[in-house]
C-alpha cells in the first residue's frame, strides 16, 4: 500500500512525535501529546510474551538501584557504630569476623548500584541480578542475624532484619506484586536457613521459639506483598492516564473478546471521543506471530480510515501503541444508532428514509472506491445514523479493518486466500476465491443493507456459516416486498435486486451509479427534516450516547488461522 497518503501515527517512531492534526474542517483535532521516543514493536512484544512493559523494568531498575544505595547506606552506619563501640583491646580481625557478613552485604549493594547505572546492560540482566542479590542479601542478614546463640524468651522481642530487607524492597522496586510474592517468600526462608547454618541441629531453643523467630520474615514477605500491590496499582493508574495523552477513560461502552470502547473526554476541548483498545492480555492469549496480525488488521483499519475525508466516514483522531502494549485509536463519538439496532428496535424502514441514508453511504464508498480501497463488509452494523450538530439522520460509514487496498503488498495478498467478512452480506465473488473482488462487492452488500432497512429480515436466512454462503453464490433472493407483505416501490425494489445479482457485471457499477439510480427514483413522499425532526424527537430520543461497540470475539480455525469474529445478528465475520 505504498500508494497511501501518509499519516501522522503516534507513538510508532522511534524519534519524539509532534503535535499533528487528523481529519479536515470542523473536524481536525490535535493528536493525543508524545513527549518522549520509545519502541512501541517492543511493547507490542512484551505484551504477547507477557512481559512487564519496557517503562515498568526501567522504574523497577530505579526502584532497585535506591534499594541498594539506602542499604549500603544502613549497613555502612551501622557498622560505623559498631567500631565506634568496639570494647577496647578488640583486634581488627576479631571486629571482621563479627561483621563480615554485613561487610559483604555492603559489597553487594555498592556493585549493584553500579551495574544499574550501566548503559551496556540492559533492564532484564539488571533484574536478575537484583533477585540473586535479593536472596544473597536476605541470607546474609539471617547469618549475622544468628551468629550468636539465642538466650531463651528472647526470640518473640526479635524482628529480623531481613525482614526489613523485603519490606524496602517491596516498597522501592516496582514490579507485579505476585513477582514480589513469590521472591519475598524465597527471601524469608533465607532467615531460617541461615539459622540452620550457623547452628545446624543445636539451636538451643523450643519449637514455639524457633517459629516465632522465623515469623518475623514471613510477615514482612505478606506486608511488601500488600504494599507493592497498591503502589504498583497505583503506578498502573498513574502510566495509563499518562498514556493516553490528553485523553482521559471516562466510561466503558462496549467489550468484547478482542477489544474495548470506551468513552473518553479530551481535557482541552469541550468534545468527547471514542477510543478502542486492544489489551496486552488478548495479544497474550495468541503469542507474537497471531498478535502481530491481528495488529495489522487494525492498523489497516485506522490508517485507511484517517486516509478518507468523505464527511459520512468516521473520523479517527488518533491511533498508537501505549506503553503497557494496548494498541488503541481515537475516534469520534456518535449519538444515535446503527442500521443493525434501528430495524431491531424500530422495525423495517419507509422507502424514503431508506434512499436518504443509501444515498450518503454512497457518499462515503465513491471516495474510498476512488482510492482503490474496496470495504468488504458493509453490514448493517457498520453504517450509524447520528445526530451530527444540526444534522438528523447523518449516515456515518464505520470498520475499515477488512478494507482490501486493489494495489495491495505481497504480504496483503497472502492473506486474500481466507474468506474475509460476514456471510450474511458476502458477494458471491468473495465466496469464490478466484474471482476478482473490487467495488462491486461493496455495491452488492449494499443491496442486503438496503433489504434489511426495507424488509426487516436478511436476505437469505440460514442456520450455518456455509448454508448462508452457499445460498449467497448461487440461490437467487425472494423480492423484499414479499418477505415483508409491505408494498415497496417498485423501482426501488428493482435497484435492491439488481444490486444483488449473482454477476457483478450487472450489478451499479459503482457507488456513484447506485447514488443517481436512487435521487430518480420518484417516491410518492419525501424524507423530510420535519419528519427527521419528529422521528428524533419521538421514538429516536431514547437513544444511547455510543461509539461503535461490536461484541468481538476471537477463534482459531481447524487449520490454525486466527479468526476474529463479531457476535451480532449478521453473523460471525473478519477471518484472517
Amino acid at each position: 500500500m505504498s500508494d497511501r497518503p501518509s499519516i501522522p501515527v503516534a507513538g510508532l517512531s522511534k524519534a519524539p512525535a509532534r503535535p499533528a492534526v487528523a481529519g479536515a474542517g470542523a473536524g481536525a483535532v490535535a493528536l493525543l501529546d508524545v513527549s518522549s521516543a520509545w519502541d512501541a514493536e517492543g511493547a507490542l512484544r512484551d505484551a504477547a510474551r507477557r512481559e512487564l512493559p519496557l517503562e515498568v523494568r526501567k522504574a523497577a531498575v530505579s526502584g532497585l538501584r535506591v534499594v541498594s544505595v539506602v542499604a549500603a547506606g544502613v549497613v555502612t552506619a551501622y557498622l560505623a557504630l559498631l567500631a565506634v563501640g568496639a570494647p577496647r583491646g578488640e583486634s581488627i580481625v576479631a571486629w571482621l569476623s563479627h561483621t563480615r557478613a554485613l561487610l559483604v552485604v555492603l559489597v553487594l549493594c555498592t556493585v549493584m548500584a553500579v551495574v544499574t547505572r550501566l548503559e551496556r546492560a540492559t533492564p532484564d540482566t539488571v533484574l536478575r541480578l537484583g533477585f540473586i542479590q535479593y536472596l544473597a542479601v536476605a541470607f546474609l542478614l539471617g547469618l549475622s542475624r544468628h551468629a550468636h546463640a539465642w538466650p531463651a524468651g528472647e526470640a518473640i522481642r526479635q524482628w529480623s532484619p531481613v525482614g526489613v530487607w523485603i519490606l524496602l524492597f517491596g516498597a522501592l522496586v516496582p514490579i507485579r506484586p505476585r513477582t514480589v510474592l513469590g521472591w519475598s517468600l524465597f527471601a524469608a526462608l533465607m532467615d531460617p536457613f541461615a539459622l540452620l547454618v550457623t547452628h545446624g541441629q543445636n539451636v538451643p531453643l523450643a519449637v514455639m521459639d524457633r517459629l516465632l523467630l522465623a515469623l518475623s520474615p514471613f510477615c514482612a514477605a505478606l506486608m511488601a506483598f500488600v504494599t507493592s500491590s497498591v503502589i504498583y496499582g497505583l503506578n498502573e493508574r498513574i502510566a495509563k492516564a499518562r498514556e493516553f495523552g490528553s485523553y482521559r477513560l471516562v466510561e466503558r461502552l462496549g467489550t468484547g473478546g478482542m477489544a474495548e470502547v470506551w468513552r473518553a473526554d479530551h481535557r482541552m476541548l469541550a468534545r468527547p471521543a471514542a477510543v478502542k483498545l486492544i489489551r496486552p492480555n488478548v495479544l497474550a492469549a495468541y503469542g507474537e506471530n497471531e498478535s502481530s496480525r491481528l495488529v495489522r488488521l487494525f492498523e489497516r483499519e485506522v490508517q485507511t480510515t484517517a486516509a478518507l475525508r468523505s464527511a459520512h466516514t468516521i473520523q479517527v483522531y488518533d491511533f498508537g501503541v501505549a506503553r503497557d502494549g494496548t494498541f488503541y485509536y481515537v475516534m469520534e463519538l456518535l449519538d444515535g444508532f446503527d442500521l443493525q439496532t434501528l430495524v431491531e428496535r424500530f422495525g423495517r424502514q419507509p422507502a424514503e428514509r431508506v434512499v436518504y441514508i443509501l444515498r450518503q453511504v454512497c457518499h462515503s464508498l465513491h471516495e474510498a472506491h476512488a482510492r482503490q480501497f474496496v470495504h468488504r463488509d458493509m453490514k448493517p452494523g457498520n453504517i450509524y445514523v447520528c445526530r451530527y450538530g444540526a444534522d438528523l439522520d447523518f449516515a456515518k460509514v464505520l470498520d475499515f479493518g477488512l478494507v482490501l487496498d486493489r494495489r495491495p503488498t505481497a504480504e496483503e495478498l497472502d492473506e486474500r486466500r481466507g474468506q474475509i467478512g460476514t456471510p450474511a452480506i458476502m458477494a458471491p465473488e468473495q465466496v469464490r476465491f478466484d474471482a476478482p473482488v473490487d467495488q462491486r462487492t461493496d455495491i452488492y452488500a449494499m443491496g442486503c443493507v438496503a433489504y434489511w432497512l426495507l424488509a426487516g429480515v436478511r436476505v437469505f436466512e440460514a442456520e450455518s456459516r456455509h448454508d448462508m454462503l452457499v445460498m449467497h453464490a448461487h440461490q437467487r433472493p425472494v423480492p423484499p416486498s414479499r418477505r415483508s407483505g409491505v408494498a415497496i416501490p417498485e423501482g426501488l425494489e428493482q435497484v435492491v435486486m439488481d444490486c444483488l445479482l449473482k454477476n457483478p457485471n450487472k450489478r451499479p457499477q459503482s457507488a456513484a451509479e447506485l447514488s443517481e439510480r436512487l435521487a430518480a427514483l420518484d417516491l410518492e413522499a419525501a424524507w423530510t427534516a420535519e419528519r427527521m425532526e419528529a422521528w428524533w424527537r419521538g421514538p429516536g430520543a431514547a437513544r444511547p450516547s455510543i461509539a461503535p461497540a461490536p461484541a468481538v470475539r476471537l477463534n482459531r480455525s481447524p487449520g490454525g488461522v486466527l479468526r476474529v469474529e463479531e457476535a451480532d445478528a449478521s453473523g460471525p465475520t473478519n477471518s484472517v
